[in-house]
């Protein structure tokens, strides 16, 4: 049964109608209501019908629940990808077969051999961010010419666009964001296949909205160039693929592109407790850049989110798994676990691998082992172990910066002599050997270390730190990812006395993760990003600091504003329980809780009110008034300025 708001938005006349649903109001559900009014009521032929989502599984879920309702079969469901591949194969069907597509494991290859061929260090991270840049390019429709990367320099970006350009036109070849821009560019530049499209595809329906790019955008408004039979879905509030082009400027900008726009609002939440649905809506208020709607709760209940304050990471991670411990299989399947970046994933992976708790993940767990900072430390510990092992000597040699030439390294490489021999045989600059042999003496003090000091020593003294802040200025990105992989380190060496153990472990812990079969019965591991489209009975969301959510890198209002709709998404995926977990400590470094949670716990504060004081810890508010708040805690009972202590981050609202 279709509620007031759905019914306006499903029998809602041809021309645009623009549907903005929140989380848990049943879109998937409308849009198949739609199709079928459309149908029945409103004469349109199921061939030319179009309806268009952002992934295959959407599409295909969408499809399922329509044709298994219906039975039509003559409509058309795909990702924007697939349809704009139909146009293509449509326009030159040797050119754009699917043998010529470059799928993006290749992609990647053919990316990482160009950056080999320009003598690159840390080809990984430099490829990572070549096809963010390529695609973010690409997906906003701006030339070569005029596009300024942030993470590479623009020098470095052109010439490895110009390679990997000359490569796919020498072989004919194609990837998949060329399959968006020459799509665009063949409707745009063809009247006779974007008239034949226009009169194929009559009318669209588009989910997810608030997801679109420029490219895609701009496609839309060249199929629907001579009439406005469009149906869009979507949640400013959602928008959380800034990093991919995505804008909610489209969605909240739609009248200026589609005159008498009509607008549905579907404000009822079919899946969260009325008290999730409140503190969502308090947090995602705050924000400037969105439509002014608020969700009402269908369902009933009284169960809050819980705040939980916990020591640091070892205490977040083993409280978490005592309680997925005493979960049976059904309501271990309906569990999540939220994280705002992969690698904040590792020690719970870890725990629950030991505690034998099934578990599937969204995103792979990030490789602690693989990556270059790691690979950089091991280097390190290795040369300490062993002065000739010139191989690692070299890789470490200007890390921090000790201002040896290339060719000074090449010779290293194939010297199997010990490091202050090195210097003996080779003619250096004098200050050239003193860099050295400081190095030498740094390297046997590390093999005399405990390995958690070791690992304190590279950071602190040597100055590994420093060289990480001088690369990340060089690649204009934060420190911040690089940083969390070295207090990771920091954080998984404790419990060894040597490298070579920990190093196994890391090997171990690798293999287990990849022999982990997928498993029904099992909680969900996810990052924010990859939870949208979610939902869950039992949420638990980990690491709710300052710098990790809003991240540091986040200084803009309106990238705070993304920061808080991604918070958002990964709240409103509770139906009925909500967790919400802020270590006092993480890589033994005081946090400060989230300042989403107090949007989210704001104004007046009454009694029964949980808080959170600096010094007496939690406690109950037992009276309130415009000032001065009597709040019982453990050992006493206390009378607080609550407007000064909120101010000075003295007390938090936990609940």
């Amino acid at each position: 049964m279709l509620n007031d708001n759905q019914y306006k938005a499903v029998a809602s006349g041809l021309g645009p109608t623009m549907v903005v649903a929140g989380p848990g109001s049943g879109k998937t559900y409308v849009i198949v209501e739609r199709i079928h009014y459309m149908i029945n009521n409103l004469g349109v032929h199921p061939d030319n019908i179009l309806v268009i989502t952002f992934t295959k599984a959407a599409a295909n879920e969408m499809k399922a629940r329509y044709q298994t309702k219906y039975g039509v079969d003559k409509v058309v469901f795909g990702t924007f990808h697939s349809i704009f591949y139909r146009i293509l194969k449509y326009v030159n069907k040797t050119k754009y077969s699917l043998e010529n597509l470059i799928q993006e494991d290749d992609k990647r290859k053919l990316i990482t051999k160009i950056y080999i061929g320009l003598q690159i260090d840390d080809i990984e991270d430099f490829v990572d961010a070549f096809l963010s840049e390529l695609t973010l390019m690409k997906n906003q429709l701006i030339e070569l010419k005029n596009y300024n990367p942030i993470e590479i320099s623009k020098q470095d970006f052109i010439k490895v666009y110009n390679e990997y350009e000359s490569y796919k036109e020498m072989h004919n070849k194609y990837d998949f964001d060329d399959m968006l821009v020459d799509c665009y560019y063949i409707l745009k530049e063809v009247d006779e296949i974007r008239e034949y499209f226009q009169k194929k595809y009559k009318y669209i329906l588009i989910d997810e909205f608030q997801d679109i790019n420029a490219v895609q955008f701009e496609t839309i408004l060249l199929l629907k160039q001579n009439d406005d039979n469009i149906f869009i879905v979507g949640d400013d509030d959602q928008s959380i693929y800034c990093f991919r082009g995505s804008k909610p400027e489209f969605l909240l900008n739609l009248d200026n592109y589609f005159k008498n726009t009509n607008k549905v609002i579907l404000d009822i939440n079919y899946r969260s407790n009325p008290e999730i649905i409140k503190k969502s809506n308090q947090l995602i208020k705050v924000n400037t850049k969105r439509f002014n709607k608020e969700m009402v709760a269908h369902n009933t209940g009284e169960t809050k989110p819980n705040i939980i304050y916990c020591k640091n990471i070892r205490e977040q991670t083993k409280q978490i798994v005592e309680n997925l411990i005493i979960l049976n299989k059904e309501e271990l399947s309906k569990t999540a676990i939220i994280y705002r970046n992969n690698i904040q994933a590792r020690p719970l992976v870890i725990e629950l691998l030991n505690s034998n708790i099934p578990f599937r993940m969204k995103d792979g767990v990030s490789s602690l082992h693989n990556h270059w900072v790691t690979k950089d430390i091991l280097a390190y510990l290795r040369a300490a172990d062993d002065l000739t092992n010139m191989n690692e000597i070299s890789r470490i040699i200007n890390k921090p910066s000790r201002y040896i030439s290339k060719q000074v390294i090449k010779y290293m490489k194939n010297s199997n002599q010990p490091l202050l021999n090195f210097i003996q045989i080779h003619q250096l600059e004098e200050w050239q050997e003193e860099r050295i042999i400081n190095l030498a003496v740094d390297l046997k003090k590390i093999n005399t270390m405990p390995l958690p000091e070791s690992i304190k020593y590279i950071r602190k003294n040597i100055g590994y730190e420093d060289y990480l802040i001088d690369y990340a200025k060089f690649r204009r990105i934060s420190t911040d990812s690089l940083f969390e992989i070295l207090n990771e380190i920091g954080e998984s060496v404790k419990e060894f006395t040597d490298f070579v153990s920990w190093e196994n472990k890391l090997t171990e812990i690798e293999n287990d993760i990849k022999q982990c079969k997928p498993n029904n019965n099992a909680v969900t591991l996810t990052t924010m990003h990859s939870a949208k489209g979610l939902e869950f009975d039992t949420v638990f969301i980990i690491d709710v600091v300052n710098e990790i959510i809003p991240s540091t890198k986040k200084d803009s209002i309106f990238k705070i504003e993304e920061e808080r709709r991604l918070f958002y998404v990964a709240l409103t995926r509770a139906r009925y329980n909500l967790n919400i977990y802020i270590p006092k400590q993480r890589y033994d470094k005081p946090t400060e809780a989230s300042q989403f949670l107090s949007e989210m716990f704001p104004g007046s504060i009454e009694v029964g009110t949980v808080i959170h004081h600096k010094i007496y810890k939690k406690g109950v508010v037992t009276k309130a008034d415009n000032k001065f708040i009597v709040v019982k805690f453990k050992d006493d009972t206390k009378k607080i300025d609550y407007n000064f202590c909120i101010k000075q981050h003295i007390i938090e609202v936990i609940r």
